[in-house]
């Protein structure tokens, strides 16, 4: 029995989350000028989006590769809308300048660390997926032969 997409998703992100956490506790020790005094509610904040993201991308992608990668683009563009949206909230309702700049490198870390873990992890499903394999030697079928130099001729 396979597990779903999402759930090792889930698993993968919840492991990362905890692993940024303890980062984030040492960082705040060593380093509070930056790491935000509230990294937990934006940690909780990215984690949250990320799996609405991927949850969106693995419920309604399912059909077509086509359709599934236009998904997937819709889905990080929303993404980066809603952190856009966040960030902009905050940098103008917040004063203090060390605040702000500890918020944004704790957004950033946050940001590519998820990243990362969403793009590997998309990679990896799609691969799996039998409309992906079947459009891939499809799309080899419709490529025309490579050209040598003596059929120019």
């Amino acid at each position: 029995m396979s597990i779903s997409p999402l759930k090792k998703y889930t698993t993968k992100l919840i492991i990362a989350g905890v692993l940024l956490a303890i980062a984030s506790s040492f960082g705040q020790y060593f380093w509070p000028n930056l790491v935000h005094p509230l990294w937990f509610i934006l940690l909780l904040f990215v984690t949250a989006v990320q799996w609405l993201v991927f949850a969106f991308v693995v419920k309604f992608g399912q059909h077509k590769t086509q359709t599934l990668l236009k998904q997937y683009q819709v889905a990080k563009y929303a993404k980066l809308f809603i952190y856009l949206v966040a960030l902009s909230i905050y940098v103008f309702t917040v004063k203090e300048k060390s605040l702000v700049f500890a918020f944004l490198i704790s957004f950033i870390a946050y940001y590519l660390v998820f990243t990362v873990l969403e793009a590997m992890s998309f990679h990896r499903w799609m691969n799996k997926l039998p409309t992906t394999k079947q459009y891939n030697q499809d799309k080899l079928k419709q490529s025309p032969p490579p050209v040598s130099p003596e059929n120019e001729k």
